[in-house]
């Protein structure tokens, strides 16, 4: 073998060797995705429901229309449209049609670091899909396998019919995902794992005092580093992204449980209940209390 040849048997090893570093260290790696249900729905044009859901969900509408508001926001369904809903934020959805309405809806639970999958990748609310037909399949048959597999007893049977479930719901969310705009919150194909040590940080410790230069020592970084990397990487500053997350957890533990309101406080990291309230109210405009009895019920999946 020449100079040249060794050379280039080298460059090619290196270059190998970037592309394998790229794909181990992708943010994607961090996904955990776990679906909470799958239904087909077709309800009477009386329809109306008026709920918040644990889970975020997805929501394709084959026939009919309905007019949802979201987060305060109003919008038209009509066939084709899909509902992209992150979790414990207030749906309202009527049909407006004189025949029944048909959608399809998934929930599940994923995020990326810590962040909610869809505001990861900054999923539109509303969605008009051109091709949905082409989605109904792999969906459907998403939904059958899903309640066929509840149904098993343990057993290797149940094991095998997991995976099937594993691999169908990956392929229905790359076939939704393709027919969607979207931009991960990272604008690199790599994500640094200090940034996802740090987001463990936080959630281990959330129920405590938390400052940048406390969330930065945790991870042997710069204050001013840790920010920079929080803002490449969750276009967050590490307080924000703490605040973000007590609040989700206060939401959480609000429609989960009954422990006092200021219990809650407490276990969501406000040592303050005035303050907590004050926050929260702040950003649901509804108090704890009020959002509990507004929202809290069963999550019937829809």
């Amino acid at each position: 073998m020449n100079s040249n040849d060794s050379m280039n048997s080298d460059d090619s090893s290196g270059a190998t060797n970037g592309m394998a570093d790229k794909l181990h260290f992708s943010s994607i790696d961090h996904l955990q995705f776990h679906l909470k249900w799958g239904y087909e729905w077709k309800m009477p044009p009386e329809w109306r429901l008026e709920r918040v859901n644990r889970y975020p969900f997805f929501w394709l509408v084959t026939e009919g229309t309905m007019d949802v508001i979201y987060d305060d926001r109003a919008y038209r369904l009509e066939p084709g449209s899909l509902l992209c809903a992150e979790a414990y934020l207030p749906l309202q959805a009527q049909s407006t049609s004189e025949r029944p309405i048909g959608f399809l809806s998934i929930g599940y639970e994923a995020d990326v670091l810590g962040t909610p999958l869809a505001s990861w990748l900054q999923l539109p609310v509303h969605h008009a899909l051109a091709d949905s037909a082409s989605l109904l399949p792999v969906w459907r048959r998403l939904i059958r396998r899903f309640d066929y597999q509840l149904s098993l007893e343990q057993g290797s049977a149940e094991v095998l019919e997991q995976l099937e479930v594993l691999s169908l719901q990956y392929a229905w969310l790359h076939q939704l995902l393709r027919r969607l705009p979207m931009q991960p919150a990272t604008a690199s194909s790599l994500n640094d794992p200090r940034v996802d040590k740090a987001c463990r940080h936080i959630e281990a410790h959330l129920h405590e005092e938390l400052s940048t230069a406390s969330i930065a020592a945790s991870v042997h970084l710069s204050p001013n580093y840790l920010r920079t990397l929080f803002q490449r990487d969750l276009r967050l500053s590490p307080i924000d992204y703490v605040r973000h997350r007590r609040l989700r957890r206060a939401q959480e533990l609000l429609l989960s449980g009954s422990a006092p309101i200021s219990d809650i406080g407490e276990q969501a990291g406000y040592t303050d209940p005035a303050e907590f309230s004050r926050l929260f109210r702040k950003h649901f405009r509804l108090s704890p209390k009020q959002y509990r009895q507004k929202w809290k019920s069963s999550d019937l999946g829809c």
